[in-house]
């Protein structure tokens, strides 16, 4: 008898440690699981946003392109007196853009009292400018897509108020309480094994 209760003993404890030890590695590796998914569906969102914002950008200069170009001549005037030194002063547009501002050089050249020289991009970008000064050691980007780069911690911002963290925390807590539920249900059927008569 003391043998098979010695047994019966450690056979439960052994039963106990291991089911224990599953529900504990069950819940982490769930919480890690879920966190990263939800990065990850975080993050796919943000990129998503900011296709879908190039697109629409692009669709609305070409629909629209005099305005755009009263954008970029504003946006030339916004920083004209930090790139307007007594230095040449190089602008940079893509393709489009520049074959616009070589038919109408005038609306550039006006703005400026030193002299000024534009020129085409080999990489492409929606739109904006880029400016180089002293041959290139000093160089500005004004282009859109560099604004929308610099404004995704904005863009992390408004999905993280569409996507609400304290949601994902409740199910976690939910999570846990129910691994908690499960941990209870095994000290009951350990009770009810000591219950057994042999």
């Amino acid at each position: 008898m003391e043998r098979s209760d010695d047994r019966s003993l450690k056979l439960k404890q052994s039963f106990e440690d291991s089911y224990n030890q599953f529900l504990n590695q069950s819940l982490s590796s769930t919480l890690i699981n879920g966190k990263e998914k939800f990065l990850k569906i975080k993050n796919n969102l943000i990129n998503q946003l900011k296709i879908s914002l190039f697109k629409l950008i692009k669709e609305k200069i070409s629909n629209n392109y005099a305005s755009y170009i009263d954008y970029i001549l504003d946006s030339i005037k916004n920083v004209k007196k930090t790139i307007n030194k007594p230095q040449d002063v190089e602008l940079i547009f893509n393709n489009k853009d520049y074959n616009y501002f070589i038919k109408n050089f005038d609306k550039i050249f006006d703005l400026f009292q030193n002299p000024i020289e534009i020129n085409e991009d080999s990489r492409d970008f929606i739109g904006g400018f880029k400016v180089s000064l002293v041959g290139g050691v000093i160089s500005y980007d004004y282009t859109i897509d560099n604004l929308i780069n610099k404004n995704s911690s904005f863009i992390q911002m408004q999905i993280s108020n569409i996507i609400n963290d304290s949601e994902i925390k409740e199910i976690e807590l939910e999570f846990e309480e129910f691994i908690k539920n499960k941990k209870k249900l095994i000290t009951e059927y350990l009770t009810q094994y000591d219950q057994i008569q042999f």
